[in-house]
């Protein structure tokens, strides 16, 4: 026979439960802007915009990290909310820059757990409607160099490659056989540090971009290991250039090889195989810097 006790704990227990779920009830009711459950309404978008799917189907983006929120305000992206957890404040910075009407709220921490799961894990977030979609049209308004990516999958480079862009002068970018959804992916856009949202970023097909190209001669630059002319060697060229690179492994495609303007190489230690993407991004970008960008002359 088991001892009254037992029955008592367990007793205890269940109107402890009872009261706290009560409470936090009552919390909630009386401030909707605490996410404090995987019920709570504003949840559920939450956990779709972590995935592809919900991205697509809510026609909203997932911004973490307050600095990159900035970035997405100051390019004109149109904040709907913001949340925070923890510890973490919103700084009167951001809440000053805010798209008007945007709400924020609180996230509890043992929810937010809940809300990421396998993902990474954010205390300060945003959530955004997606930026419009941007076509090769947009290149006749854009003076400078153009950097074009063909089938590049790894957030970290791209976004490594747009930072570099953004800090050295560059026009634009190009993502070849890239779903505009992808964009705009959470990791991309940390990967960037937000800049992604600073500069124009189209995507295309590698055969519309050659038939853009041939149609408004444009002039296409690629690297390659076994051009004759190196790299600084762009420095002199007047014109804007499309810059394209490909993955490190594969490189570009015969398609893009084949109609290229100009080939140029980096010249490495033959020890080297070759260098990461973003590597030769910055390398080859960087002397394009006097086209790119108005350097003041010594006095």
């Amino acid at each position: 026979m088991r001892k009254p006790c037992i029955y008592v704990a367990r007793f205890l227990t269940l109107f402890l439960e009872q009261h706290y779920h009560a409470c936090m009830n009552e919390q909630s009711a009386n401030n909707p802007f605490l996410v404090d459950s995987l019920l709570h309404p504003l949840a559920g978008p939450i956990r779709k915009l972590l995935t592809r799917q919900g991205r697509q189907e809510l026609n909203q983006i997932l911004i973490d990290d307050e600095e990159n929120i900035l970035q997405a305000l100051e390019a004109g992206v149109e904040i709907e909310s913001v949340y925070y957890a923890g510890d973490e404040v919103v700084s009167d910075n951001l809440r000053k820059k805010l798209t008007e009407g945007a709400t924020i709220h609180e996230v509890a921490k043992r929810t937010t757990k809940k809300l990421f799961e396998n993902d990474k894990i954010s205390r300060i977030f945003a959530i955004a409607e997606t930026p419009k979609p941007i076509g090769l049209e947009a290149l006749k308004t854009i003076t400078k160099d153009v950097v074009v990516l063909e089938d590049l999958s790894i957030s970290g480079n791209i976004g490594n490659i747009i930072r570099t862009s953004l800090a050295l002068g560059v026009g634009g970018i190009v993502l070849l056989n890239t779903d505009p959804l992808d964009i705009y992916d959470r990791r991309l856009i940390r990967a960037s540090r937000g800049y992604v949202f600073s500069l124009p970023i189209m995507t295309a097909t590698t055969i519309q971009l050659i038939d853009y190209c041939k149609q408004n001669g444009e002039k296409l630059l690629v690297t390659s290991a076994t051009a004759t002319r190196k790299v600084d060697e762009i420095a002199s060229i007047s014109e804007r250039l499309l810059i394209v690179f490909g993955s490190e492994k594969t490189g570009s495609s015969p398609e893009i090889e084949q109609a290229a303007t100009l080939k140029v190489r980096i010249p490495i230690n033959e020890k080297v195989e070759s260098l990461n993407v973003s590597a030769a991004a910055g390398i080859t970008l960087y002397n394009r810097v006097r086209f790119n960008q108005i350097i003041p002359e010594k006095e």
